[in-house]
């Protein structure tokens, strides 16, 4: 075999592809068409646009919670401190600050601050009623109609408590009946 200079060149054979075409040498550049690269910038874009909605729309969820939504919030960080901190914890709602307070032993008070339509001299109103035990095999007591008023509510470490109610006047027309079931943090039903 002969190299250097007076080397006969042989020329390489053509590409052929699956389809039966020839390949041309511009085939075999590495790269991205222009319509490519749009593409991928519009779906950047459009992703982009979608989180920061989502992120804008959840920001200002923040601000708009109701008084319920604050209230099953309370609910269930009452029962966790109770079964986390293995002691009894309590919740009750305090008419001066305008918020429901959670307390126990063992840590500092958690408040959850309701709107100001809620502190003292405001028209809203929340009250925690108790459910009466039902006796033997009797049918438990309604607790729709109770009217057996509590001022706190106790949590058990296995985050269990009593049957309670909770009416929430907001002071424009009828207040909203809430039953929560004594296991859970979830509502029996609403009112």
């Amino acid at each position: 075999m002969m190299r250097g200079r007076g080397a006969r060149m042989v020329p390489k054979a053509r590409m052929i592809l699956a389809t039966g075409k020839q390949a041309d040498k511009a085939f075999g550049i590495k790269g991205f068409t222009l319509i490519e690269i749009v593409l991928v910038l519009g779906l950047m874009a459009f992703a982009a646009a979608v989180v920061i909605t989502n992120f804008a729309s959840l920001a200002d969820r923040g601000d708009s919670q109701s008084s319920e939504e604050i209230l099953l919030a309370a609910v269930r960080e009452a029962r966790f401190t109770a079964a986390s901190e293995r002691i009894i914890s309590e919740l009750r709602f305090d008419k001066e600050s305008g918020s429901f307070v959670i307390s126990s032993d063992a840590s500092s008070s958690k408040i959850f601050a309701l709107d100001e339509s809620f502190k003292q001299g405001g028209p809203a109103e929340i009250q925690f009623y108790l459910v009466p035990p039902s006796e033997g095999l009797a049918p438990p007591a309604d607790a729709s109609r109770t009217r057996l008023e509590t001022n706190v509510v106790k949590f058990a470490p296995d985050r269990s408590s009593n049957p309670f109610v909770v009416d929430i006047d907001t002071g424009s027309g009828t207040p909203t009946r809430l039953i929560f079931d004594p296991f859970s943090s979830l509502l029996i039903t609403t009112k």
